[in-house]
């Protein structure tokens, strides 16, 4: 009678073996598209550290020669001042030498007076000479006709006497005049020829300076034209790098976020496809325990008694929907051999979906595929055998991802490492006896699931 049953199950468990074989080998191929993805972004990130570091060296070299240019331009500038410098110096020279020039010529205006002045006087001594000589012979004949001999002899000396006296006087006179006129002309020659020497000198210099200054000037604004050049190229190649490396930074962001939805996308598929091996593995059991059922009531029918170890599980459900809007109601009974039954029920995503009998610890989990659920400051109720109550609240903001579930152990019975494992330091046990009941309250009161476990 139960032949087809069992056949039907049979074909069942072929069925959720056959698709789980199918879910293993996508989650593979998913697997090994991730790590192709993920060395793909490896090379991106080389890449973009490869190009980094490319610009960091070009930024090196602009820094360098920009630092070199700088230097080049005080170095012109301070040739410039140094050409003004010596064009000012020039001009001073030019005109100590046009002022030397003038004094030459007022020099020699000077001497050519001083020359008249010495043919006046030479003229005048020349007229005194002959005016003495016209009175000496105006004496001569005086004392000629003076008849008397002392007397002619007397008025001789004293005539001779005189001449003398006179010549040597103007002798002197003109010897010291002489002597100062020459010695001062040698004197001022000798320095317009010193000062005309020196400053020949001087401009000699200041020419040889300036055509030094003047090469060197032209041989630096060379230089400052190639480093202008050097410099626009690599700002240029900086411009160019720098457009590339932007095209990069945006192909590597949208590599990315294509990247990160295709991850996403995955691991939605992965929950989702986990949330249905998991269905199918727990209808597997299901399967297995009905026909265990059904082989021990075909074993021994007529003991009626076998029929306490039946395990019945029934799933009463309005469907699982993707939908923010749609609740599902599950209702989950269960019998075991060691006389405990367990009652579990929720609406929608989030249910309770183990405890400890001993009260170590609480599973809660998202049974949606791929919303999250924002569950923090949700309280967690747990009352024991109708006397004793022992409440523990959801931390803030805590969100269960799709698919996911969450692990509440009491204190020093597990390691808190959320999201996937808390620990509620009130208490070292959620307790434990013969009518617990576990109630998930959302933040508005509202009850959320449940799960009642009895012992007999």
């Amino acid at each position: 009678m139960y032949e087809a049953e069992l056949i039907e199950a049979k074909r069942l468990i072929d069925d959720t073996n056959r698709q789980r074989d199918e879910l293993l080998k996508s989650i593979k191929k998913m697997q090994d598209e991730l790590d192709e993805l993920r060395r793909k972004y490896d090379e991106a990130v080389r890449g973009h550290h490869h190009d980094k570091a490319v610009i960091d060296d070009l930024l090196v070299r602009l820094s360098d020669l920009e630092a070199e240019i700088n230097l080049l331009r005080r170095r012109i500038t301070e040739l410039e001042e140094n050409v003004l410098r010596i064009k000012k110096e020039n001009q001073r020279l030019m005109s100590e030498l046009q002022r030397a020039r003038t004094e030459l010529d007022q020099e020699t205006l000077n001497r050519i007076d001083y020359q008249n002045q010495v043919q006046t006087l030479l003229e005048e001594i020349d007229f005194l000479r002959r005016v003495h000589e016209q009175e000496i012979k105006e004496l001569q004949s005086l004392a000629a006709r003076d008849t008397t001999p002392e007397n002619r002899e007397f008025f001789k000396n004293e005539l001779a006497s005189a001449i003398r006296d006179i010549r040597a006087e103007y002798d002197q006179i003109y010897s010291v005049n002489r002597n100062d006129m020459e010695s001062w002309y040698r004197l001022k020659v000798q320095e317009i020829q010193t000062q005309s020497a020196r400053q020949s000198m001087e401009q000699g210099y200041a020419k040889e300076e300036v055509k030094r200054l003047r090469i060197q000037l032209t041989d630096l604004r060379g230089k400052l034209a190639d480093l202008e050049s050097r410099n626009s190229m690599l700002e240029k190649q900086i411009q160019e790098l720098n457009f590339q490396l932007e095209d990069d930074q945006r192909s590597y962001e949208s590599a990315l976020n294509e990247r990160d939805a295709q991850i996403r996308k995955m691991r939605e598929e992965c929950q989702a496809l986990m949330v249905e091996l998991q269905m199918l593995l727990d209808t597997k059991q299901t399967l297995d325990a009905e026909i265990a059922i059904y082989r021990k009531m075909l074993e021994g029918e007529e003991n009626r008694a076998g029929l306490r170890q039946l395990v019945e599980q029934v799933v009463k459900t309005h469907g699982i929907s993707q939908q923010e809007d749609t609740e599902t109601m599950r209702v989950i009974k269960g019998e075991t051999a060691s006389r405990s039954s367990f009652q579990r029920s929720a609406k929608g995503n989030v249910s309770i979906q183990e405890v400890n009998p001993e009260g170590k610890f609480i599973v809660i989990n998202n049974t949606h595929r791929a919303k999250e659920e924002f569950i923090g400051e949700w309280k967690l109720k747990r009352r024991i055998d109708g006397k004793r109550e022992i409440v523990y609240t959801l931390p803030r903001d805590f969100v269960l991802r799709p698919g996911k579930a969450v692990k509440i152990f009491a204190r020093n019975q597990g390691i808190h490492s959320p999201p996937d494992q808390l620990v509620f330091d009130g208490e070292e046990s959620f307790g434990s006896g013969n009518n617990v009941q576990t109630i998930l309250y959302n933040r508005e009161g509202e009850e959320r699931a449940t799960h009642i476990q009895r012992s007999g």
